[in-house]
């Protein structure tokens, strides 16, 4: 008998039972149907063929005593065994399949509803935390569906068991069902205990790979400030609970183990004692007491199967760590309206976003002309980001709305709303496998010109002109600077004919000589575009057609960047930080 080695990463979870566990299983077996169907008729096929192999092997027993051993019950039970080999083969092998494909399956269904949250559901997560469900726990829970069937068809062979050794001797059959509920009712109690130490378990890993993951994101920091050791403490902070936990899981399972293999060699000895002394009195054969033995080994399949019965108990708590994620309400779908035709005229109105208690941004009112240029000015902290995430659809506001051209951007359909909102942030991530990927991500249909263009407008050609393979370089091999991230960034959000593009302080990497050149060609090539730039240089609120000037999660004036710099000393101050390494406009 074995136990499942070890728990890998996962959280907390419910103790109360197997039917939650068993019917998220059969809903993640009935993603791969076939494979499914395949591996439970392998399963019930060895039953059966398992079933039948001692009352063939009695017969053959019985028969020798007597002389008169018969050809063809020796076939038979040759081809039974040779039958349950190939089935066990085959359902091994479905089994794998069927695991693999209901990993993927519900990896599949996690992602997709990740990203159905939108930011605010991710920002509930920690990244180490989704990581450890997505890896982890939809792994393990999905590795658990071969126990499920194992499970099932043990059930049935052992009833199947039961009936023929009631069969054969109906006083052993007798004591084996008095002895299997004593059996039962403790093994029912010990299996409830498995969860408990196995959630805490996966809940202090899940702490410990989130926190691995936010110290690997600024490495360049801890190495800089000389910090791993104390950066290794952090992220190690819950060993000794992780070991105390660990402790309790194996006690917990070594105790069921030896209580499991105690009531079961109780009860087989009781059994057969019972069949041996109807040898002893006359009432049973050789062949029957074989029988018996063989049998009892098949009623007590259900019992035995502890390292199955614990595998779902595990599966129990991966599952409800994926379902805490799965039953978190994604965004409101999109509408499916089109965008009427129109220059990109954006007006919001009245938008109000509360982020756990805190006001945000509280009654915004901004309007951008079509073909014209805001830019988005104010302290750090002001909500800058979130008003332009909100123009753009990237967040649902509490209250208010946006429109573009006239229609509201909440009810545009998806791919249209892509088409006419372009973004290009502060901290822009390269996806795909070579540069040429990355740049044309979301824009596959770029042509070459196209391609080339945004490179140009964006300063991006001689430092890509120098990579080994230029555009075809694999991006682990080229290394880039964050100004020239920046630019990779931009150029690829210029690739897209947007009406509206949002520049979320997407040139703030980049000295003032690069940005002024970035800037003017980039306003050139933008001619008939509107435009919102979310801004901490006044150098770049400068060029815009106005300024919106956010103050405390509100718009505080709206104007011509030079009438705002020389009517009020508190926006000047805004761009103090800045002043130092730029002209005053």
């Amino acid at each position: 008998m074995t136990v499942r080695a070890g728990p890998v990463a996962g959280g907390p979870a419910r103790t109360e039972g197997e039917e939650d566990s068993v019917r998220g299983l059969w809903d993640l077996a009935r993603l791969s149907p076939a494979p499914a169907a395949v591996t439970t008729g392998c399963l019930v096929a060895v039953a059966g063929c398992a079933l039948l192999a001692p009352l063939l092997a009695a017969r053959i027993l019985d028969g020798i005593h007597s002389s008169s051993v018969a050809t063809p019950e020796l076939l038979a039970l040759a081809a039974v065994l040779v039958s349950g080999a190939l089935a066990d083969a085959v359902g091994r092998y479905t089994a794998g399949v069927l695991v693999a494909r209901a990993t993927a399956a519900i990896r599949r269904r996690l992602l997709r509803h990740l990203f159905a949250l939108g930011l605010p559901g991710l920002r509930r997560h920690l990244t180490g935390d989704l990581i450890s469900r997505l890896v982890g726990n939809c792994a393990q829970a999905a590795g658990a569906i071969p126990a499920l069937g194992a499970i099932a068809v043990s059930g049935l062979t052992s009833v199947g068991g039961l009936l023929a050794l009631w069969l054969v001797d109906w006083r052993a059959g007798l004591t084996f069902v008095l002895g299997a509920g004593v059996a039962l009712a403790l093994l029912r109690s010990a299996v409830g205990r498995v969860s408990v130490p196995f959630a805490a378990y996966q809940e202090v890993l899940g702490g410990i790979a989130a926190r691995l993951t936010d110290a690997l994101a600024g490495s360049r920091t801890i190495q800089a400030a000389g910090t791993a050791e104390r950066e290794i403490d952090r992220v190690l902070a819950g060993r000794p609970e992780l070991g105390r936990a660990s402790r309790h899981c194996w006690r917990v399972q070594r105790d069921l183990c030896w209580q499991a293999d105690l009531v079961l060699a109780g009860l087989q000895l009781a059994v057969l004692a019972v069949a041996g002394l109807g040898v002893a009195a006359g009432r049973n054969s050789a062949g029957d007491l074989l029988a018996v033995s063989l049998y009892l080994t098949y009623a007590t399949a259900a019992l035995d199967r502890i390292d199955s019965i614990v595998a779902m108990r595990y599966a129990h708590v991966d599952l409800a760590r994926v379902h805490e994620v799965l039953v978190e309400p994604a965004r409101r779908p999109s509408g499916r309206a089109t965008l009427p035709g129109g220059a990109g005229a954006v007006r919001a109105r009245d938008l109000v976003l509360d982020r756990g208690g805190e006001l945000v941004l509280g009654g915004v009112d901004l309007t951008i002309p079509a073909g014209g240029s805001v830019a988005l000015v104010g302290r750090s902290g002001q909500g800058k980001s979130t008003l332009a995430l909100l123009v753009g659809g990237l967040l649902d506001p509490d209250r208010g709305s946006v429109l573009i051209d006239g229609r509201p951007v909440c009810e545009l359909d998806p791919a249209d709303r892509r088409r006419a909102v372009g973004y290009a942030f502060d901290r822009p991530v390269l996806h795909g496998d070579t540069v040429r990927e990355a740049v044309t991500y979301g824009h596959r249909a770029a042509t070459a010109a196209e391609l080339a263009a945004a490179l140009r407008m964006t300063g991006c050609q001689d430092f890509v002109a120098r990579l080994p393979g230029g555009l075809d370089t694999p991006l682990p091999a080229a290394h880039f600077s964050g100004g020239e991230l920046q630019r990779l960034g931009l150029a690829r959000a210029l690739l897209a004919p947007a009406r509206v593009l949002i520049l979320d302080d997407a040139t703030s990497s980049l000295d003032t000589v690069t940005e002024a050149q970035v800037t003017e060609a980039v306003t050139a090539g933008l001619a008939g575009h509107s435009r919102l730039i979310v801004t901490h240089r006044a150098a770049t609120a400068a060029k815009a057609d106005l300024v919106a000037w956010l103050d405390r999660g509100r718009v505080r004036a709206v104007a011509p960047h030079r009438t705002l710099w020389a009517s009020s000393a508190q926006y000047r101050a805004v761009f103090a930080a800045d002043r130092a390494d730029e002209p005053v406009p």
